[in-house]
């Protein structure tokens, strides 16, 4: 598996886990699938399925590979964020087998929601919470966490966008009828009007120096007063990278090498 997830609590704060990349070619293989628009086919991956690498077609191929390329003269920020975020929901489905979370987007910069995911209860009949994303790929981890991701939850708590929670509930369910054929969607968008069933759920790039227990305490300080209630609604998560834009550029180019490999085959 290309993630080893280590669980980490602090105290009432906040629950999460840390990140750590077992496998930095497989990892790149499924972020590489990810760009290409087979999310389905990672999940059949994770979950153990044995399934037969779709073909790439050279349009795909071509569109997959600007994803995951810096244009000359931009910053990388954009593309660095979706490749965490690609990261961050291949970590959700490690997390929880059998994860209900919404696939990622395949534009940059993408204004909604980082990520989504719907909590069920033990029947598979009703949605108990939705877990929002917010995935920053930074290295100002503490001031990206403590302002913007921090004012983003407030908003949600004070039940702003909520319009586009209830768009994005109904979509996941709707793709996911066939599975959850009892689940009822007007009822799980009744649940997701009820505050506690709203939970939250961040993640952020890491250098060792800010990745020990005390440090990491520390750069989710406040969780707890964004999002008040019980510790399950408060979800933490971390990756260490050293030198983030650097990695960042190496991994990118590898896994354009892994679609240039995979097109060449057609």
């Amino acid at each position: 598996m290309p993630l080893t997830l280590t669980p980490v609590t602090h105290g009432k704060l906040c629950h999460g886990s840390r990140w750590v990349i077992s496998d930095e070619d497989d990892l790149a293989s499924k972020v590489a699938h990810i760009a290409l628009g087979r999310s389905r086919h990672v999940v059949a991956i994770l979950a153990k399925i044995d399934k037969k690498k779709p073909a790439t077609r050279v349009d795909t191929a071509k569109d997959a590979i600007k994803l995951l390329t810096v244009e000359k003269g931009s910053k990388p920020y954009h593309r660095d964020g979706w490749i965490f975020q690609a990261i961050s929901w291949i970590a959700a489905h490690r997390n929880e087998a059998g994860a209900v979370v919404r696939i990622p987007h395949g534009i940059l910069a993408h204004k909604g929601f980082d990520g989504m995911q719907l909590r069920l209860d033990t029947n598979e009949e009703n949605v108990v919470a939705v877990v929002i994303f917010e995935d920053k790929a930074t290295k100002n981890p503490r001031s990206k966490v403590s302002g913007d991701v921090w004012n983003g939850f407030r908003a949600l708590e004070r039940g702003e966008r909520m319009p586009e929670l209830i768009q994005e509930t109904g979509a996941i369910l709707e793709a996911h009828q066939l599975r959850f054929p009892n689940l009822d969607i007007d009822d799980a968008v009744e649940t997701i009007l009820w505050e506690q069933a709203r939970h939250y759920r961040v993640a952020v790039t890491v250098d060792g120096a800010c990745d020990d227990d005390t440090e990491r305490k520390a750069l989710f300080k406040g969780f707890d007063e964004v999002a008040p209630g019980a510790r399950k609604r408060r979800q933490a998560e971390t990756m260490s990278i050293p030198d983030l834009r650097k990695w960042m550029d190496k991994f990118a180019a590898k896994t354009v090498k892994k679609i240039e490999a995979w097109r060449d085959d057609v």
